[in-house]
């Protein structure tokens, strides 16, 4: 498993670079049509992944799309991740009946599924990619909240936080000098676990046509054409479909791992 994991990793690093310039690295244009090379299958000559019912390349289409896709994950996990932490650590660090008045509500919110609260954000912002990061952290913060919320309290129950309070420490220097340092591994963890939950939500959103809007590539519009043109081109929607899942278990192993080498 971790042989896997280690592959997996340098995988995407391989892929987030490609990413970077695509048309640099694939010498295609991803948007660029060509109506001769029409559902090209994979191997047809200067098109190693084929092309699509537009003709434009599946392997720069789906090297463009990995970019975006990433790019999606990682600002959904920051910013649910920053989400949360305040949500949480406020609510531990005031404590009594201000905690529980942000549990309850924490509760509420949280009893919305995140795909729910996704899809009616992205009705009232629109398609593009700020849309879905917005509607993404803000459907998906609520378990990071939980989490360092119950952090917060063991580390408020410190000898040393007392110890601090009795110099007069102020409640922000006790937040940045002693709380949120101690909670870097957790949030660290806890982003690496967001950042799937980004790329699956995007895929998602984009494949019920709420995501990114058409000429943009992403993992979830890939899927989503090439779920319309399965049975003429099946492999318009099984190169996305992989890496999603890939991307999935690496982050997901990766999660796991920090976790349990850093939370013990």
């Amino acid at each position: 498993m971790r042989v896997i994991g280690i592959a997996g990793v340098g995988f995407f690093s391989f892929l987030v670079i490609l990413s970077i310039l695509p048309e640099g690295w694939t010498g295609l244009d991803p948007v660029a049509q060509d109506t001769r090379d029409v559902l090209s299958p994979p191997g047809t000559p200067g098109h190693l992944l084929g092309c699509d019912f537009l003709g434009r390349d599946n392997l720069a289409r789906l090297v463009y799309g990995s970019g975006v896709s990433l790019l999606i994950g990682v600002q959904v996990g920051l910013f649910s991740t920053v989400l949360g932490t305040f949500w949480g650590l406020v609510s531990g660090y005031r404590g009594g009946l201000f905690d529980t008045v942000l549990m309850r509500l924490l509760e509420v919110w949280y009893a919305l599924p995140e795909l729910l609260i996704a899809t009616i954000l992205m009705l009232a912002l629109g398609n593009g990619i700020f849309a879905v990061v917005v509607a993404l952290s803000i459907g998906g913060w609520m378990g990071v909240a939980r989490v360092v919320r119950g952090e917060t309290l063991k580390i408020r129950e410190q000898a040393y936080l007392e110890a601090a309070r009795s110099i007069g420490a102020s409640p922000v220097r006790l937040v940045f000098r002693h709380f949120l340092p101690n909670l870097l591994p957790v949030l660290f963890v806890l982003l690496l676990f967001r950042i799937p939950g980004g790329i699956l939500g995007e895929s998602t959103l984009s494949f019920l046509g709420l995501g990114l809007s058409p000429p943009a590539s992403s993992w979830g519009t890939l899927v989503n054409e090439g779920w319309k043109a399965l049975p003429l081109t099946p492999w318009i929607l099984i190169f996305p479909a992989v890496l999603i899942v890939l991307a999935l278990l690496v982050f997901q192993w990766f999660g796991e791992s920090l976790g349990k080498r850093w939370l013990k």
